[in-house]
Formats: C-alpha cells, structure tokens, sequence
C-alpha cells in the first residue's frame, strides 16, 4: 500500500516535471521561430543624407532675377561621395559673351570651392537639365572643387540637398565626356549641357524622355596660354532616381 501511493507520487511529478519541460520548449521555439525572407525588415545602410523626391522643386532664386545680375547664394549644398565634394551652390547668369558665369576672384577666393548652377536653366531636379559648373584647380594649381571630376563614372551617386526642405535629390552618373571648346559650340553638344531651351535663347524646357537630367561641367585638357583657359570642358551627365 505504501509503495502504490509512493509510485502514484512519482508519476505525478514526473507528469509535472514532463509538462513544464514541453512548456519550456515550446515557448523558446515561438520566441525563435524563423521569419520569412520575404517578411524581415533589414536595416539600412548609413548614408550622407536622406533621401527624399521632390515632386516640385522648390524656387532658387526670384523667377524674373536678371542672368546678368551676380552670383547668389542658393540653399542647396552639393555633395559628391566618391570625389570628396561638399560644396555650396551659387545662382550665376550668363558673361557679357553670353557664356554661362563662373566666377573666379583672389587667390583666397571662396569660389574654388563653390558651385555654380545656371538659373536660365531647368531648377535641379525639375524635369529638364540643370547645369552645375565648379573650377578644375585655384590659382596656385591645386585642386579646386570639381578637381577630380573625371574620375566620375558610370552609376557614381550625386547628391543635391535642399538645406531649407531638408530633402534631397539623389541622381546617377551616366555618361561622362570630355569636348574640344569648338565643340562646346555645337548645337549637340550645348544641348546636352544645358537643355534644348537656353542654347536656343528660350526658357528652360521640359526633356523629351520626362526625367530630371544634371549636368556637371568643368575644364579639362591642357591650360591654353593664348586663350587663358584650358582646351576642353568635360560633361558629367546624370539622371534623377528615385
């Protein structure tokens, strides 16, 4: 008799034991049950800047501002990961030889390390082209903003940020080239730079394919004493992503 309770004792606790160890398993089971690749959600990468589409790009400058008036600061900062660049953007019109400004000043000058957005162009952005010009080198020879502009290539991120929005406009390099200056001068090729509306004497224009083009543009070559600027402007062309 007393062994029959003592052996009902044990399978009693031994039915407990059994049961909070089935208890135990199956809650550590639920907590590390695998998730579907389709439903994991992964961290992104850290990038420079968060991304955003603009649907209109805001205004940069007073819309009837003359392209002779001087350059303007505008609140947009330029930024080129895989050349290093960070660079603040100037509004700047066109020369008395109606080229597109891009100014120089002293030795000290700030200027060679800005960049210069042409306002007779599309806003960066727009569905158009905007043009974006900055210096090869300073007076001294060295690098200056857009000093390594050529090494750009195809699929390098171009970032414009919108310092008042706090957005940014993201784009894509595809194309990158470099033109004599008689070149520069052909209706191609001031197309590809600027849009088919300002070679034209026209406001900016949308672009046939929809897409927001940019178009980065420096000297390059061999600096040419009689003309006092170098032989040949490289393009770096881009496209807006989203």
């Amino acid at each position: 008799m007393k062994m029959t309770t003592f052996s009902r004792r044990l399978g009693a606790t031994v039915i407990v034991l059994v049961a909070m160890a089935v208890a135990f398993i199956t809650a550590m089971t639920l907590t590390h049950v695998s998730v579907p690749s389709a439903l994991r959600v992964t961290q992104p990468s850290p990038s420079i800047s968060t991304t955003a589409t603009l649907v209109s790009p805001p205004v940069l400058t007073a819309k009837k501002m003359s392209l002779v008036a001087p350059p303007v600061a505008v609140p947009v900062i330029v930024q080129i990961p895989s050349i290093h660049v960070s660079s603040h953007l100037l509004s700047v019109g066109m020369t008395a030889a109606h080229a597109m400004a891009a100014p120089e000043g002293g030795a000290n000058s700030p200027y060679w390390a800005d960049t210069f957005w042409y306002r007779g162009g599309s806003l960066p952005g727009a569905v158009g082209t905007a043009t974006i010009a900055g210096h090869i080198d300073n007076r001294y020879g060295s690098y200056a903003v857009f000093g390594h502009l050529s090494q750009l290539v195809r699929g390098d991120f171009i970032y414009l940020h919108f310092t008042r929005t706090g957005l940014t406009e993201r784009f894509v390099v595809t194309a990158s080239h470099a033109y004599t200056l008689a070149q520069t001068k052909t209706k191609a090729v001031l197309d590809l730079i600027y849009g088919t509306g300002p070679p034209a004497g026209k406001p900016a224009t949308r672009s046939a394919d929809g897409l927001a083009h940019l178009s980065l543009i420096s000297c390059t070559g061999t600096w040419d004493y009689a003309l006092g600027t170098h032989n040949e402007r490289l393009v770096v062309s881009a496209v807006r992503i989203s």
